[in-house]
Parts: C-alpha cells; structure tokens; sequence
C-alpha cells in the first residue's frame, strides 16, 4: 500500500524532470537531419536542387551550416545535415519565398516521403 501512495509523486517528479531540460533546450541550436530517397531516374536532378536548397538555406537568418551527402552504394539517397540557431530560424526558412519552389520541386522527384529527424544537441 505505501508503494502505491508514493508511486504518483515520483512519476510526477519523474515526468517533470524530462519536461524541464526540453523548455531549457527551447533556445538551443537545432540540429536536423533528412534523408532523402529520390526516384532513380531523377536523382542526378533531385541532387542538384538539393544543394540548391542547401547552398539558399546557408545565407539563411539563423543557419549554422547545412552540408548535403549522397550514398556510395544507393546513389539515389540523400542525407542533408543542418544546424540552425533556433528551430523557428529553419522553420522560416523552410516557409519562406525562396525554398518554398525548391521544395515543391524536390518532392515531385521523391521515391519516399522525406524522413527529417529534428533534435538538439544533449551534451
């Protein structure tokens, strides 16, 4: 019975010692990683736009640094790391005039849906 009573304020303590540090993160450079999967036939071309939209986003308000790789042995995928000062910063960017086009573009040539994995640096 004593077990039961004091398991509610320990998950409640426990659910808002994970819930702070992210507030604290708010702030925080963004790191973002998206893997892009172009259709074969298209991936000369989706590769091309895809440092467009990375060589755009460098001059970005915010934009730490976004490097665009391709895979040796599936030449058709695309990894694009970015670090952004804030997440609102890559948001922006990604709604803005510019990029906007761009995006349109590159998902018209996508195999797959663009698996983009937002996150902060934990140290």
């Amino acid at each position: 019975m004593p077990v039961k009573f004091w398991s509610l304020p320990l998950l409640a303590l426990a659910i808002a010692a994970f819930a702070m540090p992210r507030l604290a993160r708010a702030d925080q450079p963004q790191y973002v990683v998206a893997y892009v999967e172009f259709l074969p036939a298209s991936k000369e071309v989706g590769g091309k736009l895809l440092e467009q939209l990375a060589s755009l986003g460098r001059h970005a308000k915010g934009a730490i640094s976004l490097n665009v790789d391709q895979e040796i042995q599936r030449d058709n995928f695309y990894v694009l790391i970015s670090v952004w000062e804030t997440e609102a910063d890559r948001l922006a960017f990604e709604g803005s005039a510019q990029a906007m086009p761009l995006l349109a573009k590159i998902l018209q040539l996508l195999e797959a849906p663009i698996d983009i994995r937002p996150g902060t640096l934990i140290e």
